[in-house]
């Protein structure tokens, strides 16, 4: 031929076959063609070829033909079946082995440096760079969780190539810290697991394959998890590590919980959540992830999983859409209403917005529709899903601050009322245990408020400085946790019954972060009557002072009550009677006394009217009731030398070294245990002065001698010893300071003028039914002299009740002088 000729076309034969024909004899090869399908560009309806065994067998050697021409068929249920030919979707270009292994490598450190910020939160004093801190977490928190989750690719991967389908590796993502770090709600890690490639492009045979496939993921996920979150539970320490903010708390959810609660308590699977080791969060990070991704959201594998359990065309129904939308609504608004936790609200969100997205909302492809599942499988892959969503759970809020961390003792379970049988020897054990998880050392000391008898003793157990007066006594704990099996056990033996008096108090007092905290137990003996109050009420007069108590009844006897001999004097029940009958039953009968002109100062010297009860069966019970003392003492303000004998020793002798001004009367006076040591200036002289408005507290120096103390004009005056036994009084005006060498049986003795003014005393007596001559008249003491000797004018007599006191003002003092008759009969006119 010659070069230069042209070559002609050639003519399209008009008979040549057109693609639908192709297809149709390709189709023909294994199916037998019925008719077209209307609204279809390239369907028929078909039976199954005479030489084919089954539909499955024969479509997947028609798709294996039509791979080559890019086609695919794909298969309908029904009678005949509908096929229908559609282009082979396009298949994108996966990341390359290279590209897989960098994506891993760049998850791996992101999440080492996520397990290094959970550390970091145990232990603020360790840098996030720090190559122990990065190893602990690569070995027990990157290095788990990747090896898992490679794993679980690796078997979908495997799996979708089996089944005729090349999905290759996931693509996890994760963020290299902890989200929201000043208040951390999603420590995991994770934030993604993803398919390279579109799964709505990616056709499976059939729906037992696409069901198989998109399980395995997270089923992989999940078990692992478990396993991981328990073995780390089980590594971790019931030790609190060294935290200086809110622990971060993470939930094990329900089934590992419910494994735990065979291996470990309650109380250390709760406080363990605290400072979890990594593997353990690594276990918790894998089960949530598992979880989420079963979730039926548009595009998750949840999604995909439901699509091969309903029938064919069931999940692009309407109503079947509709109620997957109510129910993620439903979801929201009850996490809402319990928390709000904020990341699973992001998801639900997602899934409303890809749910109404065609194209995130795309059913997978499936070719062979008419073999479906069979209800055996069905049901497997539905419980499997159902189970594993339940199981694996993570809870509505997961992740949470501790709260109360810090926080000192649980007294929670320490009993305030016993009730205790006269004579009993019992037990008390008080658990100790904190509230927070930190560890917390105790040093506990103890107060009686009430009449505790002499009679009573306390055993105190080992590491207990023991006392004989309980408010000295100290008790030391160390290492005190929330999980831990110390007591506070101390044993009490009651005094027998003649013995017993009203019921009294113990209160504990101990230190949490410098703050005092309380706890008190009242004891009540069980035997009846008796007082139900621990001091007289006393009604506030002072010309006719009246003092009242409950006492509670005896349900089957009842009695006569007396006061006592050795109290009664001053003292009657109403209308002067000296014995009262009392009823039984089972409420509580108030009891009065009537007191003469002066008795309430009796209450300065702590004494106690003694009631006493003659039962009908011949019993008898003593109750010696005691006034508020510190309701009722008084002492005058002013400057007072330190070495006086008050400033020295409480009424127990004791010595005290630590005094206090409080400036509300009302407040508690408890002695501080926690307490102020500044150094007290002196001058060349070694005198020094102690001013309590300038400085409220103070541990009193040694040397007294050369000391004076300075007092507020209002509030209460507060005096310790080493532990609670103190000595207290309300602060009054004084235009001067004098005061008694002697605390007992002061009356008798001389005043001393300790200030720096003259100090006039006025005289004032009160003679009840009888005159006395007190030969006493108005006096003035001047600086550092003593008053007249009160010894030479009062004369004990058995039938003359006699009371005096010094009673402070603002102008002068007043000596009440004051005189009642006792004896029925009379008293001698003249007695003094």
């Amino acid at each position: 031929m010659d070069e230069t000729e042209a070559i002609q076309p050639l003519r399209i034969d008009s008979n040549l076959w057109s693609h639908r024909d192709l297809l149709e004899r390709i189709v023909g090869r294994w199916f037998n063609i019925i008719e077209e399908i209307e609204g279809v560009e390239i369907g028929w309806q078909v039976n199954l070829g005479t030489n084919q065994e089954n539909a499955d067998t024969a479509l997947a050697s028609l798709n294996e033909h039509l791979k080559g021409l890019s086609w695919l068929a794909i298969l309908q249920e029904g009678n005949p079946f509908d096929l229908v030919i559609l282009p082979d979707p396009p298949l994108s270009q996966g990341l390359s082995a290279g590209q897989i292994t960098a994506v891993w490598a760049v998850f791996t450190l992101f999440l080492t440096l996520a397990g290094s910020a959970w550390l970091q939160l145990q232990d603020s004093a360790l840098k996030l760079t720090d190559s122990n801190l990065l190893m602990d977490a690569f070995c027990w928190f990157a290095l788990p969780i990747s090896i898992v989750m490679f794993m679980a690719s690796e078997l979908r991967r495997r799996i979708a190539l089996r089944n005729g389908v090349d999905l290759g590796h996931h693509i996890p993502l994760a963020v290299p810290f902890i989200m929201t770090p000043g208040a951390p709600i999603w420590p995991f890690g994770i934030i993604g697991f993803t398919s390279q490639r579109r799964m709505e492009m990616m056709a499976f045979n059939d729906r037992k394959a696409l069901a198989t496939t998109t399980i395995i993921a997270p089923l992989t996920l999940i078990l692992s998890g478990f396993i991981c979150t328990i073995v780390g539970f089980w590594m971790t320490s019931n030790v609190s590590p060294h935290f200086e903010n809110i622990p971060i708390l993470v939930e094990p959810g329900f089934f590992p919980e419910f494994i735990l609660n065979f291996l470990l308590t309650t109380e250390e699977i709760s406080l363990r959540s605290a400072w979890l080791h990594p593997l353990g969060l690594a276990g918790i990070a894998l089960t949530t992830m598992g979880w989420v991704l079963l979730l039926p959201l548009p595009g998750f594998p949840g999604d995909r999983l439901l699509s091969a359990l309903l029938n064919p065309g069931q999940m692009e129904e309407g109503g079947t859409q509709t109620w997957l939308f109510v129910g993620v609504l439903a979801a929201g608004i009850y996490i809402l209403l319990n928390g709000g936790y904020w990341p699973w609200l992001i998801l639900l969100a997602l899934g409303v917005w890809r749910r109404f997205s065609p194209e995130s909302s795309a059913t997978p492809f499936v070719l062979n529709e008419s073999l479906g599942l069979d209800k055996g499988a069905k049901n497997r892959f539905g419980i499997v899903m159902i189970t594993l969503l339940l199981l694996g759970f993570p809870g509505l809020i997961p992740v949470g601050q501790l709260q109360d961390w810090d926080s000192g003792l649980d007294t929670s379970e320490w009993p305030t009322e016993i009730n205790f049988s006269p004579g009993a020897n019992e037990t008390l054990d008080l658990n100790l245990k904190t509230i927070g998880i930190l560890e917390i050392d105790v040093e506990f000391q103890f107060r009686v408020i009430g009449n505790l008898e002499p009679s009573t003793q306390v055993i105190w157990p080992e590491g207990c400085d023991a006392h004989q007066h309980v408010e000295l006594t100290v008790c030391n704990f160390n290492n005190i946790d929330a999980i831990g099996d110390q007591s506070l056990q101390f044993t009490y033996m009651m005094a027998p019954l003649a013995e017993v008096s009203n019921r009294f108090a113990l209160q504990i007092l101990w230190l949490e972060n410098l703050d005092l905290r309380t706890h008190q137990i009242n004891f009540t003996s069980s035997s009846t009557p008796i007082p139900d109050q621990m001091y007289w009420n006393w009604d506030g007069h002072t010309a006719t002072p009246r003092y009242c108590i409950d006492i509670k009844l005896d349900s089957e006897l009842g009695g006569n009550l007396t006061i006592g001999s050795s109290s009664n004097q001053g003292f009657t029940f109403d209308n002067d009677e000296v014995r009262i009958v009392l009823p039984f039953g089972d409420d509580l009968y108030n009891v009065c006394i009537n007191g003469l002109f002066g008795t309430h100062r009796f209450a300065h010297r702590g004494d106690a009217i003694i009631l006493r009860a003659t039962l009908d069966d011949g019993s008898i019970h003593e109750w010696p009731i005691h006034f508020d003392i510190e309701e009722f003492r008084e002492q005058p303000s002013g400057e007072w030398p330190a070495n006086m004998s008050r400033w020295s020793h409480t009424p127990a002798l004791l010595d005290v070294n630590y005094i206090m001004w409080i400036e509300d009367a009302e407040e508690e006076t408890i002695c501080p245990l926690s307490r102020v040591n500044i150094s007290i200036p002196t001058d060349e002289n070694g005198s020094w002065t102690l001013n309590l408005t300038e400085i409220h507290e103070a541990k009193l120096p040694e040397d007294r001698i050369n000391g004076t103390l300075i007092l507020p004009e209002n509030g209460r005056i507060l005096l310790c010893s080493d532990q609670q036994l103190s000595w207290s009084a309300n602060l009054v005006p004084s235009n001067g300071s004098i005061s008694g060498t002697s605390l007992a049986e002061w009356w008798k003795s001389p005043w001393i003028n300790y200030g720096q003014t003259p100090v006039n005393v006025r005289v004032e007596t009160v003679d009840s039914n009888m005159y006395s001559d007190w030969n006493l008249t108005d006096f003035t003491i001047e600086p550092g002299e003593s008053s007249p000797d009160f010894g030479s004018i009062f004369v004990d007599e058995p039938d003359v009740l006699r009371i005096i006191w010094f009673e402070p003002t603002t102008d002068d003092w007043i000596l009440n002088l004051i005189s009642h008759c006792i004896n029925p009969i009379g008293c001698s006119e003249g007695d003094s």
